[in-house]
């Protein structure tokens, strides 16, 4: 039976925006599952508390839906995401409907976000960005060599499970996962080398939203978000390049004259 909050999202999504079908989360049987809704049909019992990232959810199914608009509920990193994929043409932009929700301020505190307001909020109410990071306040106090054997003590507890980029929304490879091939990481065990962590760490330097999936789904709770808080600040300051933005191109995608790559370079 269709809630208030969906009877809303219908309206948002269907009447207004002139979308097709609505992706959302909603409890079923007990169980919260992703569901694409057609329009005209029950929404169902939609939930908004539930932290998965339905961009990630929309990238695996969006090449099985050939035709019509989807809408989707967008945090402010959702947006970023979205623009990430359309700039690399992954989706089509005119196809996606976003609707737009404001993170509580819980949510903002635990991923410590310094943007964390949609450009259109359509649900929630819209709360200050976080102060910043305490592990990057104590970090950059370290020397070099301190911040290298802080690093390397968490990437011991690596269990490779490869959770990071199974749940990041941003993370794709046109062919195989990179780090899966021995040519790059030659280390079979767990915990990996070093090589996994930094090639992963370069792969995600100018698409990284920081939403905190990759920190959220870790099982060993290694700071991922932290790290790439760190190596952001660094693509800003040297580049003037920040993930998300829809027009600027990466700069690893360009020349060193800064025109873009012919092929486009879409690869991880």
């Amino acid at each position: 039976m269709v809630n208030d909050l969906g009877r809303k999202l219908a309206k948002l999504a269907f009447e207004e925006r002139g979308a097709d079908m609505l992706l959302v989360m909603r409890e079923e049987h007990g169980n919260v599952v992703p569901a694409m809704v057609p329009k005209g049909e029950d929404l169902g019992d939609v939930r908004l508390d539930i932290p998965y990232q339905l961009i990630t959810i929309l990238e695996n199914i969006y090449p099985w839906v050939s035709k019509g608009r989807i809408a989707i509920i967008t945090r402010r990193c959702d947006e970023k995401a979205l623009a990430e994929l359309v700039k690399r043409k992954y989706v089509d932009d005119k196809r996606i409907v976003r609707i737009g929700l404001a993170c509580s301020e819980d949510q903002i505190r635990r991923c410590r976000c310094e943007d964390p307001v949609p450009s259109k909020v359509d649900l929630g109410e819209p709360h200050a960005a976080a102060k910043g990071d305490e592990l990057i306040s104590r970090l950059e106090k370290m020397s070099q060599q301190e911040r290298l054997e802080f690093w390397a003590g968490q990437f011991k507890k690596c269990n490779k499970c490869f959770g990071c980029t199974l749940n990041c929304p941003v993370c794709f490879c046109d062919d195989d996962c990179v780090l899966e091939d021995r040519t790059f990481v030659a280390e079979p065990s767990v915990p990996p080398g070093l090589s996994f962590h930094m090639i992963r760490s370069y792969h995600m330097i100018d698409k990284c939203i920081e939403c905190g999936e990759c920190e959220r789904s870790c099982p060993a709770e290694i700071p991922l978000l932290t790290m790439r808080k760190l190596l952001a600040k660094d693509m800003k300051e040297l580049f003037k390049f920040r993930p998300g933005d829809e027009k600027t191109v990466s700069p690893l995608n360009t020349t060193l004259e800064g025109e873009q790559l012919e092929d486009g370079c879409d690869e991880c």
